[in-house]
């Protein structure tokens, strides 16, 4: 469960530094309003956030069950809204960033799903 912990904060962080450090080159400057700025200013902050608690979390998983349950709904609701980008909302040329997040979200959330018996200590089944 560790190492799924360390790889959503990773993967966090690497959400925060692209939003806050790149998101003019991904979409130009005149395209994102005040607004739209500011919330995706938020997105990466709030990814900060998230990486340092799955970072903090993956010292002792089964202390922090909270930010395991966490990892798990972010997961989960990052794959269910990748797919819907690529389904509905994301032309085919500008997939490409959707449809890396949505591997990466399927594997972490298989990952930890399958960590949090051995993690939560749930006694053999005979």
């Amino acid at each position: 469960m560790s190492a799924f912990l360390r790889a959503s904060a990773l993967v966090s962080l690497g959400w925060a530094v692209l939003v806050l450090g790149f998101k003019d080159r991904f979409i130009g400057a005149d395209q994102l309003s005040p607004a739209a700025r500011s919330v995706a200013n938020a997105f990466g902050i709030a990814h900060v956030v998230l990486a340092y608690v799955f970072w903090y979390a993956a010292g002792a998983p089964a202390a922090n069950r909270g930010a395991v349950y966490a990892a798990i709904m972010l997961a989960a609701l990052k794959t269910a809204n990748d797919l819907y980008d690529l389904l509905v909302l994301v032309p085919a040329d500008r997939a490409l960033v959707s449809l890396g997040d949505l591997v990466l979200s399927v594997a972490l959330l298989v990952g930890l799903l399958e960590a949090l018996p051995r993690t939560l200590g749930a006694p053999p089944r005979v």
